[in-house]
């Protein structure tokens, strides 16, 4: 009886080895172009907050100092015909103080060199931060197939590698399935910096403004 245990056990585990798979996970990204973008120009409160707490003046005159600092800033960009729009709209504001919300203007920009122009006009301008806002991109089936065409490529060396060195042979692709990674795309701008930057997130080529789509897939091999 013990002899035709061990003879199943051992045809079961022959049988997955000639009827196995392997399964190779690939994370990779793809270059693309941003079609336009928005810097953000935000005006804080905390040097208003630091002057009005040494005399005495309460969050009115601090709304009143950076309304003005908002209607200065949206006459120079006007002035310098900058494509421009509010970071809020004032309709659906819920608290009164400005603190509670951002204030200032999105810049529509398309390549690097608009940047450096509008960050360099804007050095002029002492209470205001900047960061880069919405990003738009080409983001169609053509720069899919690219991505997916290089990740299939990665997976094959892999997967080549682990059937060699464990003498087995790679067979056809029986599973291909996206799994949980970065996503989406991010942008990579010269002279900006991301608190999570990660993963080549962010990089310049040349002075070129570009952006990374990545994606996650597992794929699994046929081998026998």
């Amino acid at each position: 009886m013990r002899k035709i245990i061990y003879l199943l056990l051992f045809v079961a585990s022959y049988s997955f080895a000639q009827n196995g798979f392997i399964e190779i996970e690939i994370k990779d990204s793809i270059r693309m172009k941003p079609l336009k973008f928005e810097y953000n120009i935000q005006i804080g409160d905390s040097q208003f907050r630091n002057f009005d707490s040494k005399t005495g003046i309460g969050h009115d005159s601090i709304k009143l100092k950076m309304n003005r600092k908002f209607d200065e800033l949206k006459r120079f960009l006007n002035k310098k015909e900058y494509k421009i729009r509010p970071l809020n709209n004032s309709k659906y504001q819920i608290h009164d103080y400005v603190g509670f919300w951002k204030y200032g203007f999105a810049v529509e920009l398309e390549t690097s060199k608009d940047l450096e122009k509008l960050t360099s006009e804007l050095k002029t301008l002492d209470y205001i931060t900047g960061s880069i806002g919405e990003i738009e991109f080409n983001d169609n089936v053509l720069s899919e197939k690219r991505l997916v065409k290089k990740i299939l490529e990665k997976a094959k060396v892999k997967a080549n590698m682990i059937a060699e060195l464990t003498e087995l042979k790679l067979g056809r692709i029986i599973e291909f399935k996206e799994g949980k990674g970065i996503g989406n795309l991010d942008v990579n701008i010269k002279n900006v910096y991301l608190a999570l930057a990660q993963n080549r997130q962010w990089d310049v080529n040349k002075n070129n403004l570009f952006g990374y789509k990545w994606k996650t897939v597992i794929i699994k091999f046929e081998t026998n």
